[in-house]
């Protein structure tokens, strides 16, 4: 009986384990199929994804965009009636140029890269100097030195290596924005996050004689507190001197209309120059000279008098970028004019 007994024990064990064997099989043979790679000699941009019936390649191969930026695509999606595909492929196929590649600029453009544009043109002829470590992106101890742009566009592609990321090794000035704006037929947006006053007019003035829809940021110096950071018309900007310079060149200069003042009235409205302008309502600190430390002064022209934090430049090139965003992305552009519509 006893030996009756271990046969049948020895039966139910070998039974149990080609049972545990077999399963073991199927799960290994699910796992390689959920990590598989692409068919020999097939070259995708896609990344493996769930598994479904789909024959003899039991693989969803998930586009590379979509896992990487589909969050922004849902996220404009959802606000909207339009399905994330339609949101993706008008951010993948637009083009932005980034002028100026600074404290605010290179903010600006990583933003606009994690964001799922599909084509970034960053326009700069400036290195990296030490002093722009406290407010720029690109500044590193092993980037001082470099090239902002040429810094930049390694750092973009490591973001999306799908990017196509043009590079003009150039500074904007009165005589060149208008070949630059028209050299770039299929241009969407531009982000303007220059300096200089007269050099950001003329390329507001060359992105509006080509209606190129343009964010131009006002100045970040010399302000500490970023939730007080705006975006409104360019006819709208307060507290803030650079831009009051541009609005004033573009008005005398340039046959834009006269912006009302405070307490004119309704009688006194003007229209909206259809240019969104990043700006602060906190009041500037005002420029002293003499409290110019001169052990820096070699890196003057870097770091200015007032001083800046990456808190406010870095927020400056968030808001600019978030406005390009929504413009490509609810398919709602704003094209500037020197005669657009009336303000409320």
């Amino acid at each position: 009986m006893m030996l009756v007994a271990l046969h049948h024990l020895f039966t139910s064990a070998v039974i149990l384990i080609a049972v545990a064997l077999n399963s073991s099989q199927n799960v290994m043979a699910v796992s390689a199929a959920a990590f598989a790679l692409p068919p020999s000699g097939v070259t995708s941009n896609k990344v493996p994804g769930a598994i479904v019936n789909d024959g003899e390649e039991n693989i969803e191969w998930m586009d590379d965009w979509m896992l990487r930026f589909g969050g922004v695509a849902r996220l404009y999606a959802n606000k909207g009636n339009e399905s994330p595909n339609e949101i993706r492929h008008r951010l993948q196929h637009s083009s932005v140029a980034i002028i100026g590649l600074g404290g605010v600029g290179s903010w600006a453009a990583e933003a606009l890269c994690r964001s799922g544009v599909g084509n970034l043109i960053l326009v700069d002829l400036d290195d990296i100097c030490v002093s722009n470590t406290n407010r720029q992106l690109h500044a590193l101890t092993s980037t001082v030195g470099q090239m902002k742009i040429d810094e930049m566009k390694r750092r973009l592609l490591d973001i999306n290596p799908g990017c196509n990321v043009t590079l003009i090794h150039d500074f904007v000035t009165v005589d060149t924005a208008d070949e630059l704006i028209t050299s770039l037929p299929e241009l969407t947006a531009c982000i303007d996050a220059i300096d200089g006053m007269i050099e950001k007019t003329a390329l507001i003035l060359a992105c509006v004689n080509h209606s190129i829809p343009i964010v131009t940021c006002g100045g970040a110096a010399g302000r500490m507190d970023p939730t007080q950071i705006v975006i409104d018309d360019l006819t709208k900007v307060s507290e803030d001197r650079l831009l009051f310079h541009c609005r004033k060149r573009l008005r005398q200069k340039h046959g834009f209309p006269k912006v009302a003042l405070p307490g004119q009235g309704k009688s006194a409205r003007v229209r909206k120059w259809r240019i969104p302008a990043v700006y602060s309502l906190e009041v500037q600190q005002k420029e002293d000279n003499t409290k110019a430390d001169t052990a820096s002064s070699s890196f003057r022209a870097c770091d200015g008098f007032l001083g800046t934090g990456v808190f406010v430049t870095g927020s400056y090139g968030f808001v600019a970028a978030t406005k390009i965003i929504e413009m490509i992305a609810m398919n709602s552009l704003i094209v500037p004019k020197k005669l657009g519509r009336k303000q409320g």
